[in-house]
């Protein structure tokens, strides 16, 4: 920035101030670049190799402005995040949000709140190979409390998320399965490189519409609510 012959030194000061003001408020509260790395998230990001194990990884647009600014996080969207006790960034997916109580069971992860009774999600987002094959490690329920959020990997046989509580010694002791919402750092919209790659992300929120358009239906006669899986309370 140079400044202009006529301008005075406190404009010209002024204008440095303002320019970089806008640039730390755009670093801090409106978006960032992650690189991903490890194969957590295969499919659906760092498909650069048939293992998806490449250390190189891929750079991924995160919408922090979003869950700062206009609504909260969503069941289902792709997360940064700092995991509870640690501080480097993570990379999941929102399953349960505050109020939910989500099991995982013979394979599949339910969804249980106050409007929503033993629904099975749909997670079109897994892979064959990890379609109906969610476990988790001795915690098999997850009760999630106020402002928190219970976060899975894509590839769940390769992923130390909430199922683990983030750590290889698993849910002992203190650790804990829940992300603090002030945790989660932003939205994960657009892997931006390699250029080849670039693609939008599929973050699809188990929102009351799509679990509608998904509810078992009775396959015979008698009440709705005491035929389906799907119940309002």
């Amino acid at each position: 920035m140079i400044k202009d012959e006529n301008q005075t030194w406190t404009s010209f000061f002024l204008e440095i101030a303002v320019l970089l003001a806008v640039v730390l408020f755009i670093r801090f509260y409106v978006f960032q670049f992650f690189r991903i790395s490890g194969p957590s998230m295969c499919p659906t990001l760092n498909i650069l190799d048939e293992k998806c194990e490449s250390e190189k990884g891929e750079f991924i647009f995160v919408n922090e402005f979003l869950y700062k600014f206009l609504e909260p996080p969503k069941r289902g969207e792709i997360v940064v995040f700092h995991p509870p006790k640690k501080d480097i960034f993570y990379v999941k997916r929102i399953i349960g949000v505050p109020g939910d109580t989500i099991v995982v069971r013979d394979g599949k992860v339910f969804l249980n709140n106050k409007i929503i009774r033993n629904f099975p999600l749909p997670e079109p987002f897994l892979s064959p190979r990890n379609k109906n094959r969610t476990h988790a490690d001795g915690k098999s329920e997850f009760i999630v409390p106020p402002d928190h959020f219970l976060l899975f990997g894509d590839n769940r046989d390769r992923s130390l998320d909430s199922r683990h509580c983030f750590s290889g010694a698993g849910c002992t002791g203190r650790n804990t399965p829940f992300v603090p919402r002030k945790n989660i750092q932003g939205r994960a919209e657009f892997v931006v490189w390699p250029f080849w790659k670039w693609r939008t992300l599929k973050n699809d929120p188990f929102d009351r519409e799509k679990l509608e358009k998904k509810r078992p239906r009775p396959s015979g006669g008698g009440n709705d609510e005491q035929s389906s899986n799907f119940n309002n309370t």
